[in-house]
């Protein structure tokens, strides 16, 4: 893992569209789902403004986990 850096360099070009990352156990799994829930439930409990103008991540590990609430990019044409 400590090499995946290597593939993303430009004159490796057929490793440039693949991406890997650690495997979560189902339970985690779960808990990332319904963690997400909870903070998308709080964000329209909120009245401010609908959950499709934002992206929710969890980042972390363990009992540090958290939610990031980032606001989407609007397109302007």
């Amino acid at each position: 893992m400590a090499k995946l850096r290597n593939l993303k360099q430009q004159h490796i070009a057929r490793f440039r569209g693949v991406s890997i990352s650690h495997d979560l156990h189902p339970k985690e799994r779960e808990e990332i789902k319904s963690t997400l829930q909870e903070a998308k439930n709080e964000h329209l409990g909120d009245g401010s403004e609908s959950a499709e103008n934002f992206c929710f991540k969890v980042v972390g590990k363990g009992q540090r986990k958290k939610v990031l609430k980032i606001r989407k990019q609007v397109s302007v044409s």
